[in-house]
């Protein structure tokens, strides 16, 4: 075997070019076409090697491998063939052709297992029908996407929606919150205002009491016993209650209690009359201006609230301005939704008439600003000012059912506005000044009703001074019994309005139907209650404050004796 390889190479034999005698055209045949064989051979596996290497994926690239090694085999089989024609190396071609028979029957060998497999690849048929399949796959699936990024697309705007909708209700939420919290403060200050002016009243009612004392006695000594020593004292002594009994009026004024002679009134008419007292009152410096709406509906008020609500914002105003500057009063209608109504505590929706006055002072800070309608809070010196001015002015805008509002900044001035309700009535004329009544001697019965010892006691001393009879009972039950005892003989009922048991206009409503020809003259410090609530004291009706004094006491019986008004309010 060993000489076999030594002599592989070995040309001793016989060249094939012999078995074919040398004739040219066969042997070049046989030549050219094994090289031509052996030149595809070599080719066809570079081709193979090639495509196993870009598809790496095929399972059984390992058969095509085995098949190129055997067409690579048989290739050079044909170029020895070739060789051979003129070299005779038939031991090399054994060789090759015991290679290439060897690659033939493994090649043979790995298809025998494979050919299941390879028959089992798809026809050009079912690999159309599976890509068509597919096709379909990838259209149902390229339309579930579709669903899907639709529903993503609606989610979205779902959400987004939903999101917007609880934007809204959150901000719906902070706006009721915010509102909730000014109607809160509102209810708070409006509740600290009350309890501050029911002691306010309370106090005043009282003092009113205790002055109708003072400057009674004090009027009785100064008529009996007014030498000149004593006549002095005396006079300060009035003049000192007379001051006391101004401010019991502004803290009635802040506390709602003040006796009102309510009446329709155009509210432009009313400013118009005040005009010349405030351009004397706030000075030349100042100038004012008037912007008075040509539609204004009617109000009803006590026209002396008007004037004190001017007065008062007018000092105010004029106080604010040291260096002069410019107030201005302006008018207009205004008509309020249920919507501002419930965001304004004691509003009604409805025609409502605005009176503004704003300055162009020194302004305010929100400290200020949270308690100028407070009784007795100022920012003046001490001496310049009571500090119940703007006190009054809510007194009377609460009691006539309206609403102040107050705008100011520190340098840019100040701004009123007051909110009343409108009527549709006419204005009314004001009431005819009340007849004089000549002096005669008093000879009259009358019973006077009053649950205050000392008021009671005064009372009856300067009536009997004056020279009438007085009946004085100290409550309602008494007075009646007394009525029934003098039926026909009582001229004059003088009663307090608030009393224990029973009010004055019943008791008076009582003693007319005894007595129809009864005259009855009310009095008190303030009026609350049913009597509040239905008006307050009409002007038909005579009526005599508190505190008075033995002139004003006989001035206003007078009147009822003798003139229209004591016939009325039973």
């Amino acid at each position: 075997m060993a000489e076999f390889f030594r002599q592989l190479f070995s040309n001793a034999f016989m060249p094939h070019r012999m078995c074919f005698l040398d004739d040219a055209a066969t042997l070049w045949l046989h030549v050219l076409s094994d090289v031509v064989i052996a030149v595809s051979y070599y080719v066809i596996p570079i081709l193979l090697f090639r495509f196993i290497r870009r598809r790496r994926d095929i399972g059984f690239s390992w058969i095509l491998f085995a098949f190129a090694i055997f067409i690579m085999a048989c290739g050079t089989s044909h170029v020895l063939g070739a060789v051979t024609v003129f070299n005779p190396v038939y031991r090399l071609e054994g060789v090759v052709k015991a290679v290439t028979a060897a690659a033939s029957m493994a090649t043979f060998l790995v298809l025998i297992p494979a050919m299941p497999s390879l028959i089992a690849l798809p026809s050009p048929s079912a690999l159309q029908g599976a890509n068509e399949q597919l096709a379909v796959e990838i259209e149902e699936r390229r339309r579930a996407e579709e669903t899907v990024r639709r529903l993503n697309e609606e989610l979205e705007h779902r959400v987004a929606d939903r999101t917007a909708d609880l934007e809204r209700a959150l901000a719906n939420l902070q706006a009721e919150m915010k509102q909730r919290q000014s109607l809160e403060k509102q209810l708070i200050q409006a509740q600290k205002m009350e309890a501050i002016g029911r002691l306010a009243g309370g106090v005043a009612h009282d003092f009113n009491n205790l002055l109708t004392v003072i400057l009674g006695h004090g009027e009785i000594l100064r008529l009996e016993h007014g030498d000149g020593a004593a006549m002095e004292g005396l006079l300060e002594i009035q003049r000192a209650g007379e001051r006391a009994s101004a401010l019991t009026q502004q803290l009635l004024a802040f506390s709602r209690r003040q006796i009102a002679m309510v009446r329709v009134v155009d509210l432009n008419d009313a400013v118009r009359q005040t005009e010349k007292m405030l351009r004397r009152l706030i000075g030349e410096d100042i100038r004012l201006t008037l912007h008075l709406a040509a539609d204004l509906p009617s109000l009803k008020i006590d026209p002396s609230h008007v004037d004190q609500v001017l007065l008062n914002l007018a000092v105010n105003a004029r106080d604010a301005m040291p260096r002069g500057g410019i107030l201005t009063i302006e008018t207009a209608r205004l008509e309020l939704d249920e919507q501002y109504a419930s965001e304004h505590d004691g509003i009604s929706p409805g025609p409502h008439v605005m009176l503004a006055m704003s300055d162009t002072g020194t302004g305010m800070d929100e400290n200020t600003k949270a308690h100028i309608f407070e009784p007795f809070f100022t920012t003046k010196e001490a001496g310049k000012g009571t500090g119940l001015g703007l006190s009054i002015v809510y007194g009377i805008v609460k009691q006539n059912g309206g609403e102040i509002l107050v705008y100011s900044e520190l340098g840019q001035g100040t701004v009123f506005k007051i909110v009343l309700p409108a009527v549709k009535a006419a204005p009314e004329s004001a009431p005819a000044p009340h007849e004089v009544v000549v002096r005669r001697p008093a000879h009259e019965t009358v019973i006077l009703v009053e649950d205050d010892t000392q008021v009671r006691q005064l009372t009856r001393a300067m009536l009997e001074r004056l020279g009438y009879s007085v009946i004085a009972c100290g409550s309602p039950d008494e007075a009646q019994i007394a009525l029934r005892e003098y039926r026909g003989k009582v001229a004059l009922l003088l009663t307090d309005i608030i009393m224990p048991g029973m009010r004055g206009t019943e008791l008076a409503a009582a003693a007319r139907r005894s007595d129809p020809g009864i005259r009855v003259l009310f009095m008190s410090g303030y009026t609350e209650g049913g009597v509040l609530d239905q008006g307050l004291i009409t002007p038909d009706m005579a009526f005599l404050r508190k505190p008075f004094t033995a002139g004003y006491l006989e001035k206003e019986v007078r009147a009822a004796l003798y003139g229209d008004r004591g016939q009325a309010g039973a």
